[in-house]
């Protein structure tokens, strides 16, 4: 097995990061192991460290050879968040990885992407046993309110090839104690959520991959709106008043669910309103638009 390999040969694109460790590769060792059968789908990069997942596969896509590609690391030096933000993580207290979800021929430009890659992290994280997820629109996933964690989906360039996509994910592990995350009101880590121990990256991962191959079919073949009640079922804001910032104005009024393409429903003043794209707070109820 190459150096950076977990499954088949290393990725061209990563041929300057460094050789793996034997903590990675006692970790790509143990996530074979738990993926069983369903190895054969995913290409696995397991690395030491480099900038940012998504950036690696958003410069440099691999080639389509039928399996998903995802590359997992240790520590990202300049991860990547929404709208220009970056990505915190420590090192051993986070599990960072992107994949590269391909589309079949013919497919339309994904719509609700992030939101169908947060149900996917968020049943996997009910099937682990976490109690309490909730998804915030577009790309968070909470545990009683508090952040867990993010999702950065980034569609490649078609240029006439199918639709394809890198879905990006930070997830908190155990936070050091004097973690700072800013303009983040609460955060929460899996040991936290767990009470306990959580299980190793390896496993987590297994999991995480596992629910994402069995709903992202589903997806691919029906969309968002087959997963939208399931999504509007854990979402956090579901009837609250909320306020969504965007580039130049910031709109107010009670959260009402998604659409069928994932666009934020609001319900304020002047009736429904569809949101693309803003960050999303809750609003004190005694607040008025400002």
């Amino acid at each position: 097995m190459a150096d950076n390999a977990v499954f088949g040969p290393p990725l061209p694109h990563l041929s300057s990061i460094p050789p793996s460790t034997p903590s990675t590769r006692a970790c790509a060792t143990e996530l074979a192991s738990l993926l069983g059968a369903r190895a054969h789908d995913f290409a696995i990069e397991w690395v030491a460290c480099c900038d940012s997942t998504n950036a690696l596969l958003v410069d440099a896509p691999p080639a389509d050879d039928g399996r998903v590609h995802v590359l997992v690391t240790d520590r990202q030096t300049a991860g990547r968040g929404r709208r220009g933000r970056q990505w915190l993580s420590w090192e051993g207290a986070s599990l960072t990885f992107s994949l590269l979800w391909r589309f079949a021929p013919g497919t339309p430009a994904p719509a609700g992407l992030s939101l169908a890659a947060g149900l996917a992290l968020a049943r996997a994280l009910e099937q682990l046993g976490v109690e309490g997820v909730q998804l915030k629109w577009p790309n968070d996933v909470l545990v009683h309110g508090d952040k867990l964690a993010g999702i950065l989906v980034e569609l490649l360039p078609m240029r006439g090839r199918p639709p394809a996509a890198v879905i990006g994910i930070g997830l908190n592990l155990r936070l050091p104690a004097d973690a700072v995350v800013p303009d983040q009101a609460g955060v929460a880590d899996l040991a936290g959520a767990l009470g306990g121990e959580p299980p190793s990256r390896p496993a987590l991962l297994a999991a995480i991959l596992g629910e994402f191959h069995r709903l992202f079919e589903t997806y691919a073949a029906a969309g968002f709106p087959a997963l939208r009640g399931a999504w509007e079922q854990r979402n956090a804001f579901a009837d609250l008043p909320v306020a969504v910032r965007g580039e130049s104005a910031t709109l107010y009024g009670t959260c009402i669910g998604v659409d069928d393409d994932g666009a934020l429903l609001l319900r304020g003043e002047d009736g429904i309103q569809r949101v693309l794209a803003g960050d999303v707070s809750l609003r004190p109820l005694m607040d008025g638009p400002r």
